[in-house]
């Protein structure tokens, strides 16, 4: 059959939710165990990284197996049905929630002892503490909430306990992974800094005096390029993850290609997408860079990275 044929040339995982998990074939984002990066079944694909979305017969062709599935299979490995989780009540009563999490005890000293959020971050951007409503995870996570027009949109999750063995970052049932992240404070003028984590936007605006947006980890997609455009930013900085989903150097572009080629053979290789995102700016005629990732960072080194490096080269000199 064609899934167990792209299963094979992909050496992806069949887990519970029915799914195939492997290695993304277009930005190369690497499988994780405990998180969902980019999976398949006989409906189609899709990569929460990049964002590549098709049906099996594109996947299927694109990984060499130019074979049309069988209409009679196409629900062996599909995602078992579920009730539909219930998004009703946390949507109607998101502030409540959130006022709840925010008052959690050692709420700030959990975010803290995660990363170096300052208590004026925390109260901020309303990072909280507590169990991710219409999840199905029961554990306590760090809350991070998302809103547009002040209004909230999406809760999202981290697993913070050292017994935790479910997936890092989850989001309650019916977020929307639409919305830009701190999309709605640019303005004309802005410095903006695009990233790839949501802790890593507040770090940076933590750091600095700018706008940092995220999509959190989803594909970037049109429409946020034309969101950022239309405020008139001063400058736009694309600072992306050191691997090949985002905008390696050189050194870890060629460890990491090699790799992939290795585990994948005769697929075309991943193109990261920092240097895409930075044309399409500088098609728009804004004032656009790329951060080049030096040598010797090591690879999937990302901007919180970068800040604590920059934190501990000045402790040592004071």
């Amino acid at each position: 059959m064609v899934i167990d044929d792209i299963a094979h040339k992909l050496d992806a995982e069949l887990r519970r939710d029915r799914r195939y998990h492997a290695d993304c074939p277009f930005c190369g984002k690497e499988a994780k165990r405990s998180q969902t990066h980019f999976s398949f079944c006989d409906d189609g694909y899709y990569c929460w990284v990049c964002g590549a979305k098709g049906g099996i017969t594109t996947l299927a062709i694109y990984t060499g197996n130019p074979v049309v599935p069988d209409p009679q299979n196409t629900r062996r490995f599909c995602r078992k049905s579920q009730e539909p989780r219930n998004t009703v009540i946390w949507r109607n009563d998101a502030i409540k929630i959130l006022s709840s999490f925010c008052g959690a005890p050692v709420m700030s000293q959990a975010w803290q002892s995660y990363k170096p959020l300052s208590i004026d971050s925390i109260a901020r951007f309303r990072l909280g503490l507590g169990v991710l409503p219409a999840s199905r995870c029961k554990m306590p996570r760090l809350i991070l909430p998302v809103f547009y027009k002040s209004e909230i949109v999406a809760f999202h999750g981290r697993a913070y306990l050292t017994d935790d063995t479910d997936a890092k970052w989850l989001c309650s049932g019916g977020s929307r992974k639409d919305v830009l992240f701190n999309g709605d404070m640019l303005h004309e003028g802005a410095h903006v800094i695009i990233c790839e984590n949501f802790v890593d936007a507040i770090l940076a605006m933590q750091e600095s005096n700018c706008i940092a947006v995220t999509g959190g980890g989803c594909g970037w997609r049109e429409e946020w390029t034309e969101q950022v455009v239309t405020s008139k930013p001063s400058r736009v900085l694309v600072w992306l993850d050191n691997d090949l989903a985002g905008s390696p150097n050189p050194e870890t572009y060629d460890r990491l290609i090699r790799e992939f080629r290795s585990a994948h053979p005769g697929l075309p290789d991943p193109e990261p997408h920092g240097p895409r995102i930075a044309t399409e700016f500088a098609q728009r005629h804004v004032p656009v860079s790329l951060y080049r990732w030096p040598s010797g960072t090591p690879a999937k080194a990302d901007l919180g990275w970068a800040i604590a490096q920059r934190n501990e080269s000045k402790k040592a000199a004071a």
